[in-house]
């Protein structure tokens, strides 16, 4: 009777090589893909306050147009339309000066700048390592005129006053 050589044991595993490749190949990816990633996840907060602060131009003027009068705090706002921050509608009593925190802790808006009939908020991020990532509206309630710009989107870095073009509003 004739007899078999054993059997050779067949390897059900990876190489050491081999796995040590594959690491390095996720660990190229990952450092190629995860910048894009929180850069993507910077934007996407940013674009939120954008369409929060096109909420308040809108408001702004829905109030003026309402009331004939121009709202002075966040609670006059509130009257057309509920302004929210992290911790529920804003304040009745805070001036539109007032820094509020909008929901989600990503960003704080104000009111920039003070003249009658003209409305500038910005919109700063609280995380400190995304400043430039900042967001600045404008309505002129005496002609009608409103911009939005976005920091590093719309300019090379963050974006000013300056970039507004609804500006030259006659008070």
């Amino acid at each position: 009777m004739m007899r078999l050589p054993p059997r050779k044991q067949e390897a059900n595993g990876f190489t050491l090589v081999e796995a040590m490749i594959t690491v390095v190949i996720v660990g190229i990816l990952s450092s190629i893909a995860l910048p894009n990633y929180f850069k993507q996840v910077q934007r996407t907060k940013q674009n939120e306050a954008a369409s929060t602060l096109a909420q308040f131009q809108t408001t702004v003027a829905s109030y003026f147009d309402e009331f004939n009068l121009t709202p002075a705090s966040w609670a006059d706002l509130n009257n057309v339309a509920v302004i929210m921050t992290n911790s529920g509608p804003a304040s009745a009593g805070n001036a539109l000066t007032t820094q509020i925190t909008l929901p989600g802790d990503q960003y704080s808006v104000s009111r920039t700048n003070v003249a009658d009939n003209y409305y500038e908020f910005t919109a700063t991020s609280t995380n400190n390592n995304a400043s430039e990532y900042n967001v600045i509206a404008c309505v002129c309630l005496s002609t009608g005129a409103s911009d939005l710009k976005k920091g590093t989107i719309d300019n090379a870095g963050a974006v000013t006053q300056a970039d507004l073009v609804c500006g030259a509003c006659p008070v």
